[in-house]
């Protein structure tokens, strides 16, 4: 038996764990540790995915380039660090953490020369060795 996922199905399943994992009532529940975890690993997999899970990460790109276009001198570090705060600082449900966790990774991978560039690129090393 096969079971290779690809870089776009590991992403598409950390968001369907992450969406039913953080509702109350199931047998398991994520903690807000895992919950960030997983976001980062799921954000930075959509980045890495290429068609036709790039509309993810193309999407969060828009929103963030309308936002740039009103804002020329910020850029998409400036504004992964925008999210970061709101992630940080405003009261949100554990279902909101983990999408806005991967809207926030997704734009903190584009951003040149940061670490969740680095993890992008660790995951396409993993997707193509065990391919």
């Amino acid at each position: 038996m096969n079971l290779h996922l690809g870089i776009g199905g590991v992403g598409a399943a950390l968001a369907v764990i992450l969406w039913f994992g953080t509702t109350s009532g199931g047998k398991l529940s994520l903690s807000w540790g895992w919950t960030l975890f997983l976001s980062m690993t799921a954000g930075c997999a959509f980045r890495a995915a290429g068609a036709p899970f790039s509309w993810i990460s193309d999407l969060v790109n828009d929103v963030l380039g309308m936002f740039g276009s009103a804002v020329p001198t910020m850029t998409t570090a400036g504004m992964a660090v925008v999210i970061l705060v709101l992630v940080l600082f405003r009261k949100m449900t554990l279902r909101g953490l983990a999408m806005s966790g991967i809207v926030f990774f997704t734009a903190a991978a584009g951003a040149e020369g940061g670490p969740f560039g680095w993890y992008v690129q660790l995951i396409e090393s993993a997707a193509t060795y065990w391919a």
